[in-house]
């Protein structure tokens, strides 16, 4: 048999295999960025902020069912310091969750060693120093799934040389989430972008300028 027929028919049973399979694929993919790894008797559980209608009531669930005894948030830098005002701050929208909740839950927002957070490791390094002063042991990290493994990765190189245990909880969405994510705009974008800013990130140890917050 020739050598190109061999190679057709492989490529051919390649393609075939990729189009059958093109959901367990895709879902497996996905599934490599979510990181889940929370346990109860966390000393807070954190929000990144970002993704507010998703990250947030996850925070809260976690609270209500006994994994730690306090949210804290992140402050993020404001894209239009003219009009901040006039939208409301994660804390605010915490508290409304709250309320709505009819819980009674403590929340603080960590400050900001720079005016507001842009990214990621900004995150991390401004809840390293926090974490030191308040003497933290355990924390849980909270932001949308196809987040949680770069996130992971920035706190644990922020963090490396504390004895501060690092886990993640990962937030879901009603609109899309790993075993169907490239049916939506949102979860198209959220994934494939997620593919750049992933291997970035892995090159770095501080804020990367070019890729701001989630």
């Amino acid at each position: 048999m020739k050598k190109w027929l061999i190679v057709a028919i492989l490529a051919f049973g390649l393609a075939a295999t990729a189009i059958f399979q093109y959901k367990s694929i895709l879902s497996g993919y996905a599934e490599f960025f979510t990181v889940n790894n929370a346990t109860s008797g966390a000393d807070a559980i954190v929000v990144l902020s970002g993704g507010k209608g998703t990250r947030i009531p996850h925070a809260l669930k976690l609270f209500a069912e006994g994994y730690a005894p306090r949210l804290l948030l992140t402050d993020e830098k404001k894209l239009n310091i003219r009009f901040a005002h006039l939208f409301s701050t994660n804390e605010e929208i915490a508290r409304a969750m709250i309320d709505e909740l009819k819980l009674s839950v403590p929340i603080f927002t960590v400050p900001s060693l720079k005016g507001g957070a842009t990214s990621t490791f900004d995150e991390a390094y401004d809840l390293r120093k926090f974490s030191e002063q308040e003497g933290f042991k355990q924390l849980i990290l909270v932001t949308d799934a196809f987040h949680t493994r770069r996130a992971y990765h920035a706190f644990q190189t922020v963090f490396a040389g504390t004895a501060i245990r690092l886990e993640m909880s990962a937030a879901q969405n009603d609109i899309y989430d790993e075993s169907n994510w490239w049916t939506s705009d949102q979860g198209i974008s959220a994934y494939v972008l997620e593919s750049i800013k992933y291997p970035v990130y892995l090159l770095s140890s501080r804020n990367v300028t070019f890729i701001r917050n989630d």
